[in-house]
């Protein structure tokens, strides 16, 4: 079979001939029919391989939906011929096949198609991300890229009366407004202007994973309010905080992470129960397609972004690729 495999910084090479997975106990054999980049730890494995030890450690492509080839012993959830998307694989989802555990694997409606349901794997995420919203909390959202877009839909969707979204970009805002947000703001990215988009909420969401927008989160919320961790810092991997204001505010805080596979299964279960409406918008979230050959000009495309660099590091880019959020890598 064909698949991508990431050997070094800036180094990805297809590989025409790889082996096809066979799934042990509990695993599953996907047929990979789409497979979405991350916008940060795909991004972030390429640009920092070598550099960051974590860089190697991940699954580079593991954004996937396909149809069940074949299952291991044990397996109850899923059979082969089945839609499903792909939480978190055991191996990369830029080839024509892909293997998965039973516990990651979700049932994808018929009528989702591939290059959008592959999307789904940021619903567990933003599912876990924000369970603490409860209804009626005003809720602040920075960073509106695909995470944080998602995100916002499942806070809307768990009563929040208010939704703030808050980006360095118009275009990603006025998707924003599209997707459901009550109010946009326009920011530089400086902790001056994040601080200025006010305080009181509820819950506020770091989206994007950088040390100024998750100092700007504990600005933004109320007294005992949370702060959630939804950005992963791959590339600012060491945070300082002010744990003086933490305490004077008594903040809670929790990350998006599911850490044992009950929390998995809850958020994946609740995940599909959601994917069977239409309320996620899927088609607003995905805007570019890729054959498999093209992956290395996809990658290309979704480099031209301020997140790659570190916080305090002059960037060549003042925010995201422009009118670009979710792309799909199609076998």
């Amino acid at each position: 079979m064909r698949r991508y495999e990431l050997v070094g910084r800036h180094d990805i090479r297809l590989v025409t001939d790889a082996p096809v997975p066979v799934p042990g106990p509990s695993e599953v054999l996907v047929r990979v029919r789409a497979c979405t980049v991350c916008n940060r730890s795909d991004l972030a494995y390429y640009h920092y391989y070598g550099l960051r030890e974590h860089c190697a450690q991940g699954c580079y492509g593991h954004e996937i939906a396909g149809v069940v080839e074949s299952v291991g012993a044990g397996v109850t959830r899923v059979s082969p011929g089945q839609r499903v998307f792909v939480r978190t694989p055991l191996t990369t989802g830029y080839a024509d096949f892909a293997l998965a555990r039973e516990i990651s694997v979700g049932a994808l409606p018929d009528s989702v198609p591939f290059e959008q349901g592959a999307i789904l794997q940021l619903l567990p995420l933003a599912v876990h991300a924000t369970r603490g919203v409860r209804l009626g909390d005003r809720v602040a959202i920075v960073g509106q890229g695909p995470v944080g877009l998602m995100a916002l839909r499942v806070a809307a969707l768990r009563g929040a009366s208010h939704i703030a979204a808050v980006d360095l970009d118009d275009w990603r805002l006025r998707r924003s407004a599209l997707l459901g947000a009550d109010a946009t703001h326009r920011v530089d990215g400086s902790a001056e202007q994040l601080r200025a988009v006010g305080d009181g909420f509820d819950v506020s969401v770091d989206a994007v994973g950088t040390p100024t927008t998750l100092n700007a989160c504990v600005g933004l919320v109320r007294q005992n309010g949370l702060v959630v961790m939804l950005g992963t810092h791959h590339v600012d991997t060491h945070v300082t905080v002010d744990l003086v204001t933490w305490e004077r505010k008594g903040l809670r805080v929790h990350s998006s992470a599911e850490p044992v596979d009950t929390a998995r299964a809850e958020a994946l279960a609740t995940a599909e129960r959601i994917a069977h409406t239409r309320e996620l918008h899927l088609p607003r979230i995905l805007t570019h397609t890729y054959a498999l050959d093209e992956l290395p000009k996809a990658m290309e495309r979704l480099s031209a972004s301020r997140a790659l660099y570190p916080d305090a590091e002059q960037a060549p880019y003042d925010g995201p690729p422009q009118e670009t959020l979710k792309v799909a890598i199609v076998p």
